[in-house]
């Protein structure tokens, strides 16, 4: 009798397991499938602000003071894309033809040619790890001279600028400040923020696909990707994100060298001492009836809803950028995306907050290296 009882016990057991695992895997399974589907919604024309913001932009402004703190060595780096591989000179050459409607700040007079500098980068923030053949995110930032207008926010050097910041994947993996603030709080525990409990109901899948999708492989050279701005912004009254393709036709001649932690800025470094290289600047305008949202940067613009339309073309000339003294002025300029004309305003809460958080940091910056944003940035 005890051992029927036993097996009855065992087998019951045995029944409950089988329940646990099947409720599991149906979490997983819905939880999986939410992460692979996009957000099925229309999208608003007006900013959505959230009641806690200034709270929250204090928090993210503390946040990212602790994180340049925590991981600073005899030096203090920016507190995302960290390392430079490179600033080069360019020139920004608005389109001959501009859709009248599209005729707002830096394209408001179709033919005109600005000089520039672009700052190509690794997006990790601790330059320590931050190796090329890693998987991570690659930045391409824009700071154009000379804007035809006073910019919104000028840096600490009073030098009027017009900056463009984007990287190599069209979404983030965070959708708001909430949690933003959670992962900077502890950046390296990219898992924790995952998987923050034992409960599956907890679990950032969605974020964790996205995040897959962000931090890739490296390149096999930084003139290959299409860089993309993630965040919104204003063109006039028109509500857009923007882009930097590569120019179609050009040729990469580049081999990845796993060995090298430098390889991306040893290979840029060849090919524009070999010759010039360009891209396409162009702007995908929102459609509120489609999912483009301007709060939510983990939606992807589909260019299936809105084209994107060319605008400029980026024309960086054959050089060498080696020298200790440009890689030293690399490292002390200033870029936000703040540095902008009126009719470029920055939208959504992401970039509300970052209009705190980059000058915030590029002060504690300069202030713990004892350095200055160069006052001469003409070429």
């Amino acid at each position: 009798m005890k051992t029927a009882n036993y097996k009855i016990s065992r087998y019951a057991r045995n029944d409950n397991t089988y329940l646990i695992r099947v409720l599991l895997v149906l979490v997983l399974t819905t939880n999986l499938l939410s992460a692979c589907s996009d957000k099925n919604e229309t999208a608003s024309l007006e900013e959505i602000y959230q009641p806690d913001e200034a709270s929250l932009s204090k928090k993210a402004v503390a946040n990212f003071e602790q994180l340049l703190e925590d991981y600073k060595t005899t030096y203090v780096t920016r507190g995302a894309h960290a390392k430079a591989h490179a600033c080069v000179r360019a020139w920004f050459n608005v389109n001959h033809y501009i859709e009248p409607s599209l005729r707002h700040g830096i394209f408001v007079r179709p033919g005109q040619q600005f000089k520039s500098w672009i700052r190509f980068s690794n997006g990790h923030f601790d330059l320590s790890v931050s190796k090329d053949q890693k998987s991570d995110a690659r930045g391409m930032a824009v700071k154009i001279l000379e804007p035809p207008g006073e910019p919104l926010q000028i840096a600490a050097n009073h030098v009027a600028t017009q900056d463009f910041l984007m990287t190599n994947s069209p979404v983030f993996f965070v959708e708001n400040i909430h949690d933003y603030n959670d992962l900077v709080a502890e950046p390296a525990a990219l898992l924790g923020f995952i998987f923050p409990s034992w409960n599956p109901a907890t679990w950032r899948l969605r974020e964790m696909s996205l995040a897959k999708k962000t931090l890739t492989p490296p390149p096999v050279s930084l003139l290959a990707p299409q860089y993309f701005s993630i965040t919104a912004y204003k063109l006039g009254p028109h509500n857009i994100k923007f882009s930097a393709r590569p120019c179609a036709g050009q040729e990469i001649n580049s081999v990845v060298n796993e060995t090298d932690p430098d390889f991306l800025r040893n290979n840029l470094q060849e090919e524009l001492e070999a010759g010039e290289a360009c891209f396409d600047f162009m702007v995908q305008l929102q459609n509120p009836e489609k999912n483009m949202s301007i709060e939510d940067p983990t939606v992807e613009w589909k260019e299936s809803d809105s084209p994107f339309i060319p605008m400029a073309r980026i024309t960086i000339p054959a050089q060498s950028f080696g020298i200790p003294e440009q890689m030293a002025f690399c490292e002390n300029l200033s870029f936000a995306p703040w540095h902008a004309l009126p009719e470029h305003r920055p939208i959504g809460q992401f970039n509300r907050i970052r209009q705190q958080v980059y000058p915030a940091s590029s002060n504690y910056r300069h202030s713990h290296n004892q350095t200055q944003i160069p006052v001469d940035i003409a070429w």
